[in-house]
């Protein structure tokens, strides 16, 4: 993963800093709760926020991707405050979906 995330920072270098519309994202995007820009700007520094968005998980599972990200994709290590704040917006803004009936696309990296 931080080869991807420096490789994105190499490209926005070799780019001048041009923007990409459909790609563009901002906090603003995002449900307003409490946290938004810090949980915001940590994840985009190595994905999207779409991805963070797609997944709907309990405060529990939010807590376990974040060790899963630090582990197998060396994201660094959140803790104290910092770790509270982001969990905090993620329950508030990204709860549980619905079970879904099996057979559907499982995502490959998801923790098991």
């Amino acid at each position: 993963m931080r080869f991807a995330c420096a490789a994105a920072r190499i490209c926005c270098g070799v780019l001048g800093g041009a923007t990409f519309p459909a790609l563009a994202e901002s906090p603003e995007d995002i449900p307003d709760h409490p946290g938004r820009e810090e949980t915001f700007y940590y994840c985009i520094a190595c994905h999207s926020f779409r991805v963070v968005g797609r997944q709907g998980m309990s405060r529990e599972r939010w807590d376990q991707t974040l060790d899963w990200m630090t582990e197998k994709h060396s994201m660094p290590k959140l803790a104290g405050e910092e770790r509270k704040v982001i969990l905090d917006y993620l329950e508030q803004a990204y709860p549980p979906t619905a079970q879904r009936a099996p057979g559907g696309w499982v995502n490959p990296f998801a923790p098991k």
